[in-house]
């Protein structure tokens, strides 16, 4: 049960007129997927990973550090017979097996993916939950 002060504050929150600020908007949204429990993963024209989520992370067996990181050719996203779907589209979901990165195996995952645009510029943002947890 919430207290009445707190729920005076949480209704204050979320009625506030500044609520609808571009500003609070985007924090809400970046501490939304920043905790979220599902992957998210955004990635270039060249198929390169350029931000992610620990949840992400945390699916494909790796640490942000090593998703992001430049390599010779980059980890590029790859697997999804989608992704020519996406570009074309602008959408695309299904089902997928990915490697994971640590060696421990495939995963197989519900994923979304879509087109954005983040500071003006296009990308592709995927959504990625493992099948079974």
């Amino acid at each position: 049960m919430i207290s009445a002060p707190a729920q005076a504050r949480i209704t204050a929150v979320t009625t506030s007129p500044s609520l609808a600020r571009p500003e609070i908007q985007a924090e809400l949204i970046a501490e939304a997927l920043a905790s979220a429990s599902v992957g998210f993963l955004v990635w270039d024209e060249n198929r390169r990973y350029i931000a992610a989520n620990a949840a992400a992370c945390e699916i494909l067996g790796t640490t942000l550090e090593e998703l992001l990181a430049p390599q010779p050719g980059g980890r590029a996203v790859d697997g999804l017979d989608s992704i020519e779907e996406v570009l074309a589209t602008g959408f695309a979901s299904g089902k997928a097996v990915v490697q994971r990165l640590d060696g421990r195996g495939p995963v197989e995952v519900f994923f979304a993916t879509f087109t954005t645009k983040t500071a003006g510029m296009p990308f592709m943002a995927t959504v990625i939950a493992p099948v079974s947890r």
